[in-house]
């Protein structure tokens, strides 16, 4: 890989983690449309993820660690993690595509 293509994967991969980081500052509090649909008309209750047999947990609900959802350091920890892993099984994937060609 030429250093120049380098350079443009290390400012998007700088990019993706500034967005990290502030994204729990500036993402809204209050649900999204489909959500607060949901919630209005009662579905939201009716189909809790927790009766649905088969489908794991999320490892990180709502961006947060389950022992502390308010706390926006471990937020941040989360979606860094997060878009690592994303970057991660992309360049794999891409990986995989370019040794078959």
């Amino acid at each position: 890989m030429e250093k120049k293509d380098m350079a443009l994967i290390g400012a998007a991969i700088l990019i993706c983690v500034i967005i990290c980081v502030l994204s729990p500052y500036i993402a809204s509090g209050d649900p999204d449309g489909l959500e607060k649909s949901a919630e209005d008309s009662g579905l939201a209750e009716d189909f809790a993820i927790e009766e649905i047999k088969g489908i794991p947990d999320a490892i990180f609900p709502d961006y947060a660690f389950a022992d502390n959802p308010d706390n926006q350091v471990l937020q941040i920890v989360a979606l860094v993690i997060g878009t690592i892993v994303t970057l991660v099984l992309g360049y794999a994937v891409a990986e995989v595509v370019r040794s078959r060609n």
